[in-house]
């Protein structure tokens, strides 16, 4: 059996092999040089044999890479990432093991590399550190966000930094769909507020949060964690609008909490410090 084989591609987030197979690559019924097919115990070995070398070759001298792209795909899949994050997120990975001789954790790497490549990316909601920590966790691997932050420190320098810090913008539509997706949500429009749909609820409630950022500064927003500014921000809104049509609030802190995982006392000390002076008189308060 020939043991020739070319180079691995440069295909990000694949580690693949190529070079000679038994047969075609795909093919289920192997043949002799004639063309005949072999003896079913014939049939047995060679497919072993196939299989086996196939493997070998994929992954022979680049075992750790092979290992850590399996597992950017499960977490790509579990958190639903799109390819552009995956792909990124692998050429980041690449790119630091190529000018980086010795690295600390291969896994905890790859991890900030997600989330390095979810920062980046402007078309979907960007993911947290948090998340990104806790499905790795879900998976058996013990990443936490100081591991990743570590790495952030360690490695960036070898990356293009160009990348703008998120705003609560940036979250804003991916909180409100988890928060108009609660399961209690229906219930409580109906309880409270008779006049609209979930639909009404979700663009008022959008449109309001907007205004409230546009006049949100920055020296407003300094210093705070703009993930959680968002969630504060559509309890306000709801605040707002239940005065301005004379109804009765919708949402509570607990239920944007168990809706976003943002801690309760985190909407409480932002809405009750920074939003309620600015957005309610003290006569209203």
């Amino acid at each position: 059996m020939s043991k020739q084989f070319v180079a691995v591609g440069n295909r990000t987030s694949f580690v693949g092999g190529l070079g000679t197979f038994i047969d075609y690559e795909n093919s289920k019924y192997l043949k002799d040089k004639f063309g005949k097919l072999l003896p079913p115990q014939e049939q047995k070995l060679f497919r072993r044999l196939k299989k086996n070398y196939s493997q070998f070759l994929r992954i022979k001298n680049h075992e750790t890479e092979y290992r850590i792209f399996n597992i950017l795909n499960k977490i790509s899949i579990y958190l639903n990432l799109n390819k552009n994050i995956r792909n990124n997120a692998a050429y980041y990975y690449k790119k630091i093991i190529k000018y980086e001789q010795k690295v600390i954790n291969n896994i905890s790497l790859i991890a900030f590399c997600i989330f390095y490549a979810a920062r980046k990316e402007t078309h979907n909601a960007p993911i947290t550190i948090n998340e990104i920590s806790k499905a790795f966790q879900n998976f058996g691997h013990r990443v936490n966000p100081r591991l990743i932050l570590r790495d952030g420190v360690k490695y960036k320098k070898y990356l293009i930094n160009k990348s703008k810090p998120h705003q609560s913008e940036d979250y804003l539509i991916r909180l409100i769909n988890d928060v108009v997706n609660h399961k209690e949500l229906s219930e409580r429009i109906i309880k409270k507020n008779k006049i609209w749909t979930k639909e009404d609820f979700q663009n008022n409630l959008t449109q309001k949060c907007r205004e409230i950022l546009c006049k949100l500064t920055r020296w407003h927003r300094g210093g705070r964690n703009p993930f959680i500014l968002t969630g504060a921000i559509i309890y306000l809104a709801d605040k707002l609008l239940a005065k301005e049509k004379n109804q009765k609030s919708i949402l509570t802190q607990k239920l944007i909490s168990e809706a976003t995982n943002i801690a309760e006392y985190s909407i409480r000390d932002h809405y009750v410090n920074l939003l309620k002076p600015l957005f309610f008189s003290k006569t209203n308060d």
